[in-house]
């Protein structure tokens, strides 16, 4: 195994002192209460959590429907509640935090509510103004139970009666990580259609809009506008985090001044072709409720091409989180999902008005203004690493500066996304580290 890096002989991701420390601080409590609530839930002392279990929060029944918004701006906070986030009710890595619901807008420049989460450490910190890492989450699922600022308070959770159903805050070392290291973080859970309650799955464009509005609401909990603002993201979050990169003018007073991009989608329709019949296949799934929202048009293309068992597996995918997809649809080509019996990435890539909706959510059109840790898997086997290589060329000839890591782990059997997900884990030391450096400066 090994890392390259092609801006500088050495590693260039310069990790501040105490690094071992503060993986202590966010890892050892995090597994702590991870296991102990899968413990309780396993002798039957707690409940499998499908709502957000807080009185505050159930007394919010708006919190949970996505809705059309008139006359309020984009980063309005319209309601917030106080929530557990596991790894930090003790004193090593103590966070307050609060789940919100905020106005944004998406990509058609409708005004529409979303959801996500302002998580306050109260870890020291004396580098200057104390930062805010603005943190767009990997898939997880669309379903709403699946939304991060819910699964970060559940941690695990394996529903059995009806489907299999996983809830997995797979993310949470890199949340907590970033806590221990004295940043706040604010984390999207991206925009729901309000008509079809679906996901904006893979949208990248309103992605990025959600997440730079939710920087916006948490200043109404006492974010500071002054404090630097860092963006982190992986998989959909890395394309989320470039597309607001790329689109710094939709939030002029959110100015960002480093991100860390691991393995963005920036060419969605290539990443479709490329997992089916993997064990992620379901991934296909969430994409297709991302696309089927944008315009009737391109419901008509999508509805028409499926038979029975692609709905069914379509509806079932949707149904649960990203895990329990692995059930459903995993290792299953989808040539029997179609009635052309084309699988079903190679089908959407021909249909002419998906085709143009994939050309707009391309990344690469203007490059990024602030310094840039991109990162991808040679063996990456979810998001191809070539599109990755593009986009890294396409950003440094407009001039961002980008310190490029490319992860050589050999490519493992399977196609069970081990390619994609062990790099994520393996490089997240020195990569907080290089986004805390940079906040300090």
């Amino acid at each position: 195994m090994g890392v390259v890096f092609t801006n500088r002989a050495a590693d260039p991701r310069v990790p501040r002192a105490g690094v071992g420390a503060t993986m202590a601080r966010a890892w050892f409590p995090l597994a702590h209460e991870v296991g102990r609530g899968v413990a309780r839930r396993l002798m039957g002392r707690e409940g499998h959590p499908r709502r957000p279990g807080f009185t505050e929060w159930e007394a919010e029944p708006s919190f949970d429907d996505a809705t059309w918004v008139i006359g309020e701006k984009p980063g309005t906070l319209l309601a917030s509640a106080p929530m557990r986030l596991l790894g930090t009710s003790g004193r090593s890595n103590p966070a307050t935090a609060w789940r919100i619901e905020y106005v944004t807008t998406d990509a058609r420049d409708r005004t529409i509510t979303a959801t996500g989460a302002f998580l306050r450490s109260h870890r020291p910190w004396s580098g200057g103004p104390r930062p805010v890492v603005a943190f767009a989450p990997s898939t997880q699922g669309v379903a709403k139970h699946c939304d991060p600022s819910y699964s970060c308070s559940v941690g695990m959770s394996v529903t059995l009666d009806g489907p299999v159903d996983i809830v997995a805050s797979y993310e949470l070392p890199a949340v907590t990580m970033l806590l221990a290291a004295g940043a706040h973080v604010v984390l999207t859970d991206y925009p729901r259609d309000p008509d079809f309650d679906w996901q904006l799955y893979c949208d990248h464009p309103s992605g990025g809009r959600a997440l730079v509005d939710a920087v916006r609401a948490a200043r109404s909990l006492g974010l500071s506008a002054d404090a630097p603002v860092g963006m982190w993201g992986f998989s959909q979050g890395g394309a989320a985090v470039g597309m607001a990169l790329e689109r710094p003018g939709y939030a002029p007073d959110v100015t960002a001044r480093a991100a860390v991009v691991g393995a963005p989608p920036s060419r969605l329709n290539e990443v479709l072709r490329h997992l089916d019949g993997s064990l992620v296949t379901g991934v296909l799934s969430y994409a297709v409720a991302g696309l089927l929202v944008v315009s009737p048009e391109i419901r008509a293309e999508i509805l028409s091409s499926l038979t029975r068992e692609g709905m069914d597996h379509f509806l079932a995918d949707t149904a649960t989180c990203a895990v329990s997809s692995v059930f459903t649809s995993g290792w299953r080509s989808t040539a029997r999902w179609t009635h052309s019996g084309v699988p079903l990435g190679e089908l959407l890539d021909d249909l002419p008005h998906v085709n143009a909706e994939f050309d707009r959510r391309e990344l690469g059109a203007a490059g990024p203004s602030v310094p840039v840790l991109l990162w991808g898997s040679r063996n990456d086997d979810v998001v191809p690493v070539q599109q990755v290589l593009d986009l890294r060329d396409a950003w440094r000839a407009q001039g961002t500066r980008i310190t490029w890591l490319e992860d050589r782990t050999p490519r493992l059997p399977g196609r069970t996304g081990a390619n994609h997900f062990g790099p994520y884990y393996r490089h997240l030391p020195g990569n907080v580290g290089w986004l805390i450096d940079q906040l300090c400066r």
